[in-house]
């Protein structure tokens, strides 16, 4: 029986979501900006812009981090920064793709071992 709330990586905790609404905040004000000045510059609703700074269970995909990017000013590197503290499990796969022994079972050994989900299809060809 689902339970309504969002699904979140088994390596995303309540903190971590706290930590990117920190992080918003601060970008907010060094930058003077409102909530409703970054929802217009995200193109997001303010709705959405407030439950992520609120730092509850909100389930955030790859394009809400480049839209918050974008409306922040933000650099490559500080909207990476932005992805892994949504997923930290996309910085232990970054890491073994800069490394280059990216091979699936290494990762997939990383990433268990801090209790991320693993790579890998749920089918078969």
């Amino acid at each position: 029986m689902a339970s309504g709330k969002p699904k979140q990586s088994p390596g995303c905790k309540q903190n971590d979501v706290s930590a990117l609404a920190r992080l918003i905040k601060e970008s907010l004000q060094s930058h003077k900006m409102t909530q409703k000045e970054l929802a217009i510059r995200s193109g997001m609703s303010e709705a959405r812009v407030s439950r992520i700074l609120r730092g509850g269970t909100v389930r955030l995909t790859e394009q809400d981090i480049n839209q918050l990017a974008l409306g922040l000013k933000k650099k490559p590197k500080e909207r990476d920064e932005m992805r892994y503290l949504a997923w930290p499990e996309l910085y232990e796969i970054d890491k073994a793709l800069c490394r280059g022994d990216g091979d699936i079972f290494t990762v997939n050994h990383r990433l268990a071992e801090k209790g991320f989900p693993l790579l890998g299809n749920d089918y078969e060809e």
